[in-house]
């Protein structure tokens, strides 16, 4: 009982007025507190949380929820998912694979939608908890606050990213043996990005990225996969 009654108090849920919870494993009772709906009965809502166990049903219900404009504006969107070696379930989702699944762009926004990355913590030993904030982007950023986009720029991040790396030996070879501009070129991408947050989240999408082959993410985005 303690575990479902932390959520709800670590993540305010009682504020919302309208909620919606999907796909809870039966019997969980995480949220036998609150008042909700199951299934989609309202326009929109103010609270949207779903249990999702595989990466391609988290990316088809945050299509669904961003298609419907289901939340409304300050809303939550949050997804609970297995974390990896849980005691319950086979089915699990790492979250060095989570973050690059939503290619949030340098602010943490999803494309095409005003919901941010907010925030991740735990539910439990069984699931982890990301969140996304329906918040309109500011207007009007200045050109002078942007990163400069020259590699030359970050070759002394260079040893910041085999810092990373460090604790992940193939990963760091991988990096190693790419030639010095594709790995200012990687520096660049990760640390152009102004947020802390977002800086960890393209490392994590370059550890990836690397592991699978490709050594830039222009040429990961350019598979023939990704174009379909």
């Amino acid at each position: 009982m303690e575990a479902k009654n932390t959520v709800i108090a670590k993540l305010n849920l009682h504020k919302y007025p309208e909620k919606l919870i999907l796909n809870m494993p039966e019997g969980a009772g995480y949220f036998d507190e609150l008042e909700f709906d199951t299934a989609f009965e309202r326009e929109r809502y103010d609270l949207i949380f779903i249990f999702v166990f595989q990466l391609d049903q988290l990316k088809d219900e945050l299509n669904s929820v961003i298609a419907r404009q289901a939340l409304r504006d300050g809303g939550y969107l949050y997804f609970a998912y297995p974390k990896k070696k849980n005691p319950r379930y086979k089915d699990y989702i790492e979250r060095d694979s989570l973050l690059p699944a939503l290619s949030a762009d340098e602010d943490g926004y999803v494309p095409g939608s005003t919901l941010k990355f907010s925030r991740m913590v735990s539910l439990d030993e069984v699931f982890t908890i990301v969140g996304l904030k329906s918040q309109a982007k500011a207007a009007g950023k200045k050109e002078a606050s942007k990163s400069s986009q020259r590699v030359d720029d970050y070759i002394a991040r260079i040893p910041d990213i085999e810092r990373y790396l460090e604790s992940d030996p193939e990963a760091l070879k991988l990096y190693s043996g790419l030639t010095p501009g594709y790995r200012k070129d990687w520096a660049r991408y990760v640390y152009s990005a102004k947020r802390p947050e977002t800086q960890e989240k393209r490392l994590a999408e370059m550890k990836e990225i690397l592991g699978k082959g490709y050594k830039t993410v222009e040429l990961y985005r350019q598979r023939p996969e990704a174009q379909v």
